[in-house]
């Protein structure tokens, strides 16, 4: 049997998610060939749906054949001891998240090309915002107490448990749920994030965070800090605006920080070029977020952070009630233009449209 799809814009390594009963095999099912040789992985989902990675011109017409066997797959490896989640691509580590319980807040990271080299910072002996590791989930005032920064009376973030860990042929993706507290550990909320990552090469490959926010331990109100994401990220130093390469733009067509900080837009970027190369991350916010399109706190000693807050004013979660914000970010070893991370930030927002 066949699969037939048509690639409604062109596609580069995009995840394309298809309704398809694939025939049991006497391998595992690891993706699809075309008609000219082409391979494209792909994994069925718990939900039956099934993930494929696609590369096709506009307008192709595919005839997609079940593909068996262990071909190169994208893994999740939790390690119980070291409070510890490592994803890696074709057996090479590119990125991890650690709940260490010596830290007051989780983070996702390191981010890394599979040579090693870094796109984020994770320096534990930074003196200047030595809180901002890697990618974080963050708000500096929730019912009055500060779970960005880390004074000595901040509040605390506790990983409760990590499940639906997927490893597959197309995908890896976990979800944690976090327990956001007090100081003295009182509770404020619950955090649970699903972090998706794709079997895609180095020259773009892309997250996925799907955060939601639960006000199960009563009303929540985040105040209009300046301090938020909730989506945080940190460049690495050398890709720092005021002391490395970096260049920060949006889609909108800001340029630098004068531009783009405080400013609504669809998506903001961070890149530039080190010694090992181009590095560039990108975050899009997604269309059905809160107060859509974000306003960006995006600084030139590297901070990046989607946030609201500040800008547009507090909000309250109601008791029971939940908040949920979906960004995706693509960590890139190629330089792309303004039209093509539009285009791939359309593809991004019409899902399977």
């Amino acid at each position: 049997m066949t699969v037939q799809y048509k690639a409604l814009t062109a596609l580069q390594e995009e995840p394309v998610f298809l309704q398809a009963e694939i025939p049991a095999g006497d391998k595992p099912f690891c993706g699809f060939s075309t008609t000219d040789g082409r391979y494209f992985p792909a994994q069925i989902l718990p939900c039956g749906t099934v993930c494929v990675i696609i590369t096709a011109a506009e307008g192709e017409e595919l005839s997609l054949a079940p593909v068996y066997g262990n071909m190169n797959s994208i893994t999740c490896q939790v390690e119980e001891a070291e409070s510890r989640l490592t994803i890696a691509v074709g057996g090479k580590a590119v990125a991890g998240y650690c709940w260490d319980t010596a830290l007051y807040k989780p983070y996702f990271g390191p981010l890394t090309d599979d040579e090693g080299n870094m796109f984020t910072r994770l320096d534990f002996t930074a003196k200047e915002h030595p809180h901002h590791r890697s990618i974080f989930v963050a708000v500096g005032d929730v019912n009055g107490v500060d779970l960005w920064n880390e004074p000595a009376d901040c509040g605390i973030i506790r990983t409760e448990k990590i499940e639906n860990v997927i490893s597959g042929a197309a995908l890896a993706s976990f979800t944690v749920t976090n327990l956001w507290t007090d100081h003295d550990e009182k509770p404020l909320l619950h955090e649970t994030t699903r972090y998706t990552m794709y079997n895609q090469s180095q020259s773009c490959r892309m997250l996925d965070m799907e955060i939601t926010f639960t006000a199960d331990c009563g009303k929540v109100e985040f105040g209009p800090t300046k301090e938020a994401g909730p989506l945080g990220i940190r460049m690495r130093d050398e890709l720092r605006a005021d002391k490395g390469s970096g260049v920060i733009t949006n889609s909108r067509g800001g340029h630098g920080e004068s531009e783009c900080w405080s400013k609504e837009a669809e998506w903001c970027d961070y890149a530039g070029t080190i010694d090992a190369g181009y590095f560039g991350i990108t975050a899009y916010d997604h269309i059905e977020n809160e107060r859509y399109p974000t306003t960006w706190h995006v600084r030139d000693y590297g901070l990046f952070a989607a946030n609201n807050l500040h800008f547009k004013g507090g909000l309250t979660i109601e008791e029971g009630a939940t908040l949920t914000y979906r960004f995706r970010i693509l960590l890139r070893r190629d330089e792309m233009s303004m039209e093509e991370l539009e285009k791939r930030y359309q593809r991004y927002i019409a899902g399977d449209k």
